[in-house]
């Protein structure tokens, strides 16, 4: 009886709900704010999925309330666009009440469940049944309270549509630009064009490559934001790499102090250079962020430092006083945006001999413009002269019909150059997001569409800046014009030029993907993010929608791939087997993502010294790199993620106040009151330990910290039954809770000293069928490894492991065993007394990419490596460190077979070139 009133009451508020959206959406009177419903949309798919058993009698009225909720989805597109133009100071209003409805709805489905749902707080058996019977009371009035609060939202959304209709707030719905057709398949075809560069290049290797002037000297490549001053540098990274000792860069971080900025230099130094020659430089902490230890380590080096986004004299003036005095024929190459013309003029001054060393890049003619956006826009296999002159054809050919003008050949290719030209102002990342946004479109009709609703037409000319936009050189002046030239004639500013395309790239994104994409506004300019996090992120935010056949962890790196062939983001680093491991967003892109997020609620991004944050914020990002200290005092009921990443004074200076850095800790506090917590992301906060209620936190799918201080984590945590990834490297901590490891949701652990369950004591009984990736575990010191009780023997569906502390004698047989059920394992680490031979031989292992070893190695024998495609048919790099090299037999099967191999003084690696 209990359970059927339980459900007739799931069904009465689930039906109360989508009457009240139904009503509002027959009217077509309302709409809301695109992010937050698909919020709201994945919250039910999640619902749906997880609660299978408590919604089979209220199914129907979900699945309504779903469908209504899409439907309206569908109409806010329009307002968003109103919203982004500032035309419309009433739809800006409209949009921000309406998020505000999906957001109650949200908060009221997640107080709901958290109350009801007695199982994802970790009751079980009879402690959840008399659980569920001394709490029935409590779920009466938990359900009483939902209802109010349906109430409430009823009004508001009433009174919303009574100020629609006063206000006369009308919805036009606009061409739509949906993608219809998809190119992930060959989202590898990014290349980095250098059209345009060519004369850019040879003026730079010229400054470079110089015999005249053999001390070091300042060069500043200098331009607009947009102008293409970083794919320069990469173009140029491809053909100085033989003409330097060393080579590094460092994009310098927003609001970053000068020592933040040194120490950063020290560390990519140190990253090329020797153990001796750092234990040289002193070993004491205090040194390692002083110039002097810098200068050490450059000394009799010819190197080349590559520093973007410098914004002050000062600062450079700190770096110049920490590098050495010599005639090495060194480098250090300054990328700054237009604004910063006073540094660029003052690192000029230091060079010797009155040298001048600032090179400009300017904006792209209406050719270039033309020959750049084709080179993005066509896949490899299609660009050629012939395959894009003639859809180029077919596209003018419809818009010269249009507008009834005469056509040929030439003229069309002219025309086309003009629109692309007039589009973007000849401005390169204008031009690749362009090109990125109509790949995916058909031709030449949806192109011609796109590009009509683009184009500048009669009457839209905008002012020019004051000062222009076209930046000339005068060398013997020593200073800068900005004047009116033909890179002006596209009538547009910077800003609205490039502001213009990415804002249709964006509107042209699927709704899961414009999340993860705002989802790079939660994190600083500049920085590198690891692919992998990124989609681990997403798939705890609920992002991802599952989809038959592929992985969570494949269907967000398709996302990414799309972002990258739309050109929204750039691939930084890529693994051994040409998959992507890093990727950044355009410092332009970023900002105008930061604003959406911020506009749209999405995420509060905060980066002061106890900055406000209000009580009603749904994600937080604070991002600190000034080396102060970090408090929070506010509570936040309604935060579901929150992600930080500080860096902090160190433990041996003090505080204003003369207190002692060590002896201050983070309690995280703050999060007491965040039970909807589902992510939690630490980097450099001082922690000696969790709090224990992150084990009341029920919803927690991500949980990354970053702290060297953390030894332990609260068993507390046994309770987060929804948990998917567990990321403690940085930490102490070696050993969880025996429950982390049987949660049916685990997908990845990270760690970096992390003890295996013993499985003696605690025994593994189930597959663990979730869990794809472990990284940074040994074997547990309780006993050998057996045909039984040997924990890897239940991960069958691993994709990555990394394993330490590996005793052949004691594991050995038994890794055996566990490696030949691993079929999807696509890469493999090992570090240990022995390396068997069966990571060369096992058969189970087909799917193997990547392979590290770290020990001595038991070579099988050569005939083994005869048909090393059979047993390792995607076998793609093999790394050894500290190890004794493969014999020459062996080394010649692997030449054989494609294998390049390279040399270090710890390392070899024997790499297939990507293909």
């Amino acid at each position: 009886m209990i359970s059927t009133l339980h459900r007739h009451k799931h069904a009465e508020i689930y039906s109360r709900l989508s009457q009240v959206i139904r009503r509002e959406q027959v009217k077509g009177e309302q709409a809301m704010a695109e992010t937050a419903i698909t919020a709201v949309l994945s919250k039910f798919g999640e619902l749906a999925a997880s609660e299978a058993k408590l919604l089979a009698q209220v199914g129907d009225d979900m699945m309504l309330l779903r469908d209504r909720l899409e439907w309206l989805q569908a109409f806010i597109r329009d307002a968003d666009r109103k919203r982004r133009s500032g035309t419309d100071g009433l739809t800006r209003v409209w949009v921000r009440q309406t998020r505000d409805v999906a957001f109650q709805v949200e908060d009221a489905l997640d107080e709901f469940f958290h109350e009801v749902d007695l199982e994802s707080q970790g009751y079980q058996g009879l402690i959840k049944w008399c659980k569920y019977l001394t709490g029935f009371w409590t779920q009466i009035i938990v359900r009483h309270g939902l209802s109010s609060r349906l109430k409430r939202i009823k009004s508001r959304l009433e009174q919303i549509s009574e100020n629609q209709k006063e206000y006369k707030i009308e919805h036009t719905s606009l061409a739509a630009l949906t993608s219809s057709t998809t190119a992930i398949a060959a989202w590898r075809d990014d290349r980095a064009s250098a059209i345009g560069l060519d004369e850019h290049v040879k003026t730079i290797e010229g400054m470079l490559f110089r015999e005249d002037h053999p001390e070091p000297m300042f060069i500043s490549i200098f331009g607009e934001s947009g102008v293409g001053k970083s794919t320069l540098i990469s173009v140029l990274g491809d053909k100085i790499h033989e003409n330097f000792d060393l080579i590094f860069g460092y994009p310098v971080v927003p609001d970053s102090s000068t020592e933040d900025l040194l120490r950063e230099i020290y560390r990519r130094i140190a990253e090329h250079c020797t153990e001796e020659e750092k234990a040289n430089c002193g070993e004491s902490r205090e040194a390692i962020h002083t110039p002097g230890k810098i200068r050490r380590l450059l000394a009799n080096k010819k190197y080349l430092m590559i520093l973007s986004g410098i914004s002050s004299k000062t600062m450079l003036n700190c770096v110049r006083a920490s590098l050495p005095v010599g005639n090495t024929g060194s480098s250090v190459v300054l990328v700054l945006d237009s604004e910063y013309e006073e540094v660029a003029w003052h690192a000029n001054s230091m060079n010797k001999d009155g040298v001048n060393k600032i090179h400009l890049l300017s904006r792209l003619d209406e050719k270039q413009s033309g020959q750049l956006f084709r080179s993005r826009a066509f896949r490899k296999q299609e660009y050629s002269e012939s395959e894009h002159m003639g859809i180029y054809d077919r596209i003018m050919s419809h818009w010269r019909s249009f507008r009834k003008e005469e056509s040929n050949e030439e003229g069309n290719t002219r025309m086309y150059d003009k629109i692309v030209y007039d589009i973007t102002g000849g401005y390169p990342l204008a031009i690749v997001v362009l090109a990125g946004l109509l790949r995916f479109k058909e031709k030449p009709g949806q192109w011609e569409a796109v590009l009509q609703q683009l184009r500048p037409g009669p009457g839209t000319e905008e002012k020019q800046d004051s000062r222009g936009n076209q930046i000339t050189e005068d060398v013997q002046g020593k200073c800068i014009e900005w004047q009116t030239g033909p890179a002006t004639q596209a009538n547009t500013s910077t800003t609205t030029t490039i502001e213009r395309v990415f804002w249709a790239s964006f509107e042209d994104l699927p709704n899961d993907l414009k999340s993860c994409f705002l989802y790079f506004a939660a994190f600083p300019k500049n920085i590198v993010q690891y692919a992998s996090q990124m989609v681990q992120m997403w798939m705890a935010e609920g992002f991802i929608k599952p989809q038959k056949g592929k992985s969570m962890e494949e269907l967000g790196h398709d996302y990414l791939k799309e972002m990258v062939l739309r050109c929204l983001v750039q691939i930084e680093d890529t693994n051994a087997a040409g998959g992507i491991e890093g990727v950044r967003v355009q410092r332009n892109l970023h900002g105008f993502l930061h604003s959406e997020a911020r506009e749209a609620g999405f995420v509060e991004v905060h980066d002061m010294h106890d900055a406000f944050v209000p009580s009603s914020v749904r994600r937080l990002s604070f991002m600190s790199f000034g080396g102060r200290y970090t408090t929070v005092t506010n509570k936040f009921p309604k935060l579901r993620s929150f992600i930080c990443r500080v860096e902090e004074e160190d433990e041996q200076s003090d505080d204003s106040q003369g207190v002692d850095m060590k002896h201050r800790w983070h309690d995280m506090r703050f999060l007491r009151r965040s039970k909807f917590m589902r992510l939690i992301s630490l980097k450099g906060l001082r922690l000696n330990k969790l709090p224990d209620d992150i084990g009341c936190m029920v919803h927690q799918r991500y949980l990354r910290v970053d702290s060297k201080d953390l030894k332990d984590l609260p068993s507390s945590m046994k309770r987060l039954t929804n948990l998917q990834t567990l990321d403690i490297r940085g930490t102490q901590v070696e050993e969880i809770h025996i429950s982390l490891w049987t949660m049916k949701t685990l997908r990845h652990v990270l760690a970096d000293n992390l003890k295996l369950p013993p499985v003696q004591v605690f025994p593994i009984r189930k597959e663990l069928d979730e869990l794809q990736t472990v990284h940074g575990v040994k074997p547990h010191h309780q006993g050998e490894w057996d045909q039984l009780n040997c924990p890897l023997l239940k991960m069958t569906k691993l994709r990555s492991l990394e394993l330490q502390g590996l005793e052949d004698a004691k594991h050995g047989a038994a890794l055996k065993a566990a490696l030949g059920r691993m079929h999807l394992l696509g890469h493999l680490k090992l570090k240990g007394d022995e390396i068997p031979p069966c990571v060369f031989t096992e058969q189970g292992l087909q799917y193997l990419q990547t392979v590290e070893l770290e020990g001595p190695v038991q070579w099988p024998p050569a005939d083994a490596f005869n048909e090393l495609r059979i047993p390792r048919p995607n076998l793609v790099q093999l790394s050894l460190t500290d190890t004794n090299d493969a014999p020459q037999d062996i080394q010649e099967e692997l030449r054989k077979a494609g294998f390049n191999r390279s040399t270090s003084r710890l390392r070899t690696v024997y790499r297939l070139p990507y293909r």
